[in-house]
């Protein structure tokens, strides 16, 4: 039985979630189409650079992206009560960045009517909070612009997007590394600083000193600015990069010991976390994360279980 949006993201509590968007037929319209040889790669830029704009903008962190050629995964971290925080004044400043005006005094006019509306500002505070509302306005433009370059109509995504609850850390830090693995597995590169519009591509750029390496890893882009508490960029680079190696060579790249320490930690199983970096999005349904978690979730949804508690019986300790 599917799961209704609505139902799966909590509006009042914040959370992780990990979310997919295909193109149309899952044509690489965002990569180098085979029929015709023309390419769209430039479409992977515009993609990456809305995905780090909006989240300046809404009430979330982005902590992995991977923009292919035919898809793109985020996994993010959604705090919807945040624009509570804001004044009148920023939330009609990020509204009007979201939705710019042509003019100067267009959007002057434009602000002082959403100044003198409360319901205009109550209504425009919580969409800075939602998931659905950042996802269409990084969805939609993408869209426009494209068939404006195609000079087409139609769909340019299969819809609008799917999603995934990441119940604890374990989930986050395995769906972060499955994001991130993206082009290793679709054979594109072997190594973690050739692969091009990620997140982990965007890690690796902005790591300076060894004293960065040892910093709590944090989001690559966001205004939220949540902050985990586990594990370090060193160790998440390492985590990913063993991984990644031992999906190019299984049974040949053997695990660190710190490595195996942070898995440890997560409370994950080192054999299956690894296999099930293959499909993970696929052994799921709309929640990632332990047995008894994926059971509460499904009481608190009225169901009588969720896809993933054989998987997860497998993927924790």
């Amino acid at each position: 039985m599917t799961v209704a949006r609505k139902e799966l993201v909590d509006t009042h509590s914040p959370g992780f979630y990990h979310c997919t968007t295909r193109c149309v037929r899952r044509a690489f319209l965002c990569g180098i189409n085979e029929e015709s040889g023309q390419d769209y790669s430039h479409r992977k830029d515009w993609i990456e650079r809305r995905i780090n704009e909006l989240s300046t903008l809404f009430s979330v962190d982005i902590y992995a992206y991977a923009v292919m050629s035919n898809h793109y995964h985020i996994v993010l971290y959604l705090a919807p009560l945040a624009p509570l925080q804001l004044t009148d004044d920023e939330v009609a400043e990020r509204w009007l960045a979201i939705y710019p005006s042509k003019t100067d005094l267009r959007r002057t006019l434009r602000k002082q009517a959403i100044l003198n509306s409360p319901k205009t500002l109550a209504l425009y505070r919580q969409r800075l909070g939602s998931l659905s509302w950042f996802m269409s306005r990084l969805n939609e433009p993408l869209a426009k612009l494209s068939n404006q370059e195609d000079d087409c109509n139609g769909k340019f995504w299969q819809s609008r997007y799917t999603s995934q609850a990441l119940l604890d850390e374990g989930a986050v830090f395995s769906c972060m590394a499955y994001v991130d693995l993206n082009p290793v597995r679709a054979k594109i590169t072997q190594k973690l600083e050739e692969s091009h519009h990620t997140s982990i591509k965007q890690r690796l750029n902005d790591i300076t000193s060894d004293k960065s390496l040892e910093e709590t890893l944090l989001p690559v882009s966001g205004s939220v600015k949540h902050i985990t508490q586990n594990i370090s960029n060193r160790d998440y680079i390492n985590l990913v990069e063993w991984a990644g190696k031992a999906l190019v060579h299984p049974n040949k790249a053997s695990i660190p010991k710190d490595t195996q320490a942070v898995l440890e930690r997560l409370n994950l199983q080192t054999n299956h976390w690894l296999t099930q970096l293959h499909s993970l999005e696929s052994r799921y349904c709309r929640v990632i994360g332990p047995v008894e978690l994926i059971r509460q979730r499904a009481k608190k949804l009225y169901r009588r279980c969720l896809q993933g508690i054989s998987s997860a019986k497998l993927l924790y300790n």
